[in-house]
């Protein structure tokens, strides 16, 4: 190993660990966690959407059809909802208050009425989780539900706690609040927060139920933690029958706002849209703002397929234009018949030719990369573990592997 690649490692570790953090965390930290992926919670949904939600509504049966069929097959949840969302809006604008969609006609009211029972039903799902059956390897289909919920928030545990615990133990006061943004609509983040005993805020205020207050004014106090979920979760609802304010209702809650109030989540190919709107448009603005902050600071992105243009569009501005931001992105290169080599994805490939490539290290099975550089400390079968979540959380606790470790030193 050269200088280069000693260098590489050794600023690697240093932005790990560094004093202001922000993470950004997509579906991938929750794989292990028996919260579906996209393909399998689709057809769960899609599922239970026709033979219990509306088995007895032959008018939202023809709609689902519809829909599906006309769909490519690859089509997952988030375009279906999408297509559905459009044919809301032509209702909306139709004279009649319809839209005829194959052989049906349907009126805004049974579209909206899909729309909403989708996302409760993703919201259930991941609620308690859920593990898709595989004959090929020999999995059995298992639903988790209230008295038995197969959620696992163990690697969510280990991880704040190595964060915290560990590699922040009684400086927190000095280095400031870690800031996590995420996209997914689970609770295990904040979970797992709780559950290590670690203060933070979520822009609500309040107990078992919590209304929102943003983030415009937000006062840490001793929280060691702010947590903004920039696509909803599934214990935040808004009425839909009054204007009150949006609020977080744990399941099994009795209260009447929880009855009649709809999932706040955005599962849709057009999140950009979404975005524009109370109170996702302040999340993404804080989302801004926290990466166009002046000092030292690294954004550490895990579990994330930069699959979100959106979110795509703002790390690249802010990498852009602030030159005290540091991108450390961990992430798998999987062979696939669209990726026979095994390459990273395209967003980050891109990244690595641009102006900010020296600021930019990802974290991959095959090594470690710094720009164009890389991978180095590379494993020729590609072994390297650390750019899952519970490699990473090993990095945390125990710092650079041994190997590494003793080439550096």
């Amino acid at each position: 190993m050269n200088k280069n690649s000693h260098d590489i490692a050794e600023q690697l570790e240093k932005h790990l660990f560094a004093p202001c953090q922000t993470w950004l965390m997509g579906a991938g930290v929750s794989r292990n966690a028996n919260i579906p992926l996209m393909y399998p919670l689709s057809e769960r949904v899609l599922s239970q959407a026709k033979t219990t939600r509306f088995k007895n509504d032959p008018i939202a049966l023809k709609v689902i059809n519809h829909i599906k069929s006309d769909l490519p097959d690859d089509a997952h949840i988030e375009v279906f909802l999408t297509y559905l969302a459009d044919m809301i809006s032509l209702s909306e604008r139709s004279k009649t208050k319809t839209v005829t969609i194959g052989e049906v006609t349907a009126k805004k009211m049974d579209l909206t009425e899909v729309h909403l029972a989708l996302l409760e039903l993703i919201a259930e799902t991941l609620r308690w989780g859920y593990i898709a059956p595989n004959t090929d390897q020999g999995i059995e289909e298992e639903i988790g539900d209230f008295s038995s919920s197969l959620v696992d928030v163990t690697e969510h545990k280990d991880f704040i706690d190595a964060l915290f615990n560990v590699t922040r133990a009684g400086v927190e006061k000095h280095r400031g609040a870690i800031h996590f943004f995420t996209t997914n609509y689970d609770t295990l983040i904040e979970d797992a927060l709780a559950l290590n005993q670690i203060s933070y805020v979520d822009g609500f205020t309040g107990g078992a139920v919590a209304y929102w207050q943003g983030f415009e004014h937000l006062r840490l106090n001793d929280a060691k933690a702010v947590l903004i979920k920039l696509h909803g979760s599934i214990d935040w609802y808004r009425s839909k029958i009054s204007h009150s304010p949006l609020l977080r209702i744990r399941s099994g809650d009795l209260h009447s706002a929880g009855k009649e109030g709809q999932v706040m989540i955005y599962p849709q190919s057009t999140k950009y849209a979404n975005a524009q709107t109370d109170p996702f448009l302040g999340l993404f603005q804080s989302f801004r703002g926290r990466l166009g902050q002046a000092g030292d600071h690294t954004l550490l992105v895990t579990g994330y397929s930069f699959g979100d243009e959106h979110i795509n569009a703002d790390i690249e501005i802010a990498m852009g234009n602030n030159p005290e931001l540091t991108m450390v992105a961990f992430t798998d290169e999987p062979k696939s018949d669209n990726n026979p080599e095994g390459r990273l994805p395209k967003t980050l490939a891109d990244w690595q030719k641009s102006r900010f490539a020296e600021r930019l290290y990802i974290v991959s099975p095959k090594g470690i990369y710094r720009g164009q550089t890389g991978p180095v400390f590379n494993f020729s079968d590609r072994s390297r573990d650390w750019w899952d979540y519970k490699g990473i959380t090993t990095l945390l606790r125990d710092g650079l592997p041994a190997d590494v470790r003793e080439a550096i030193q």
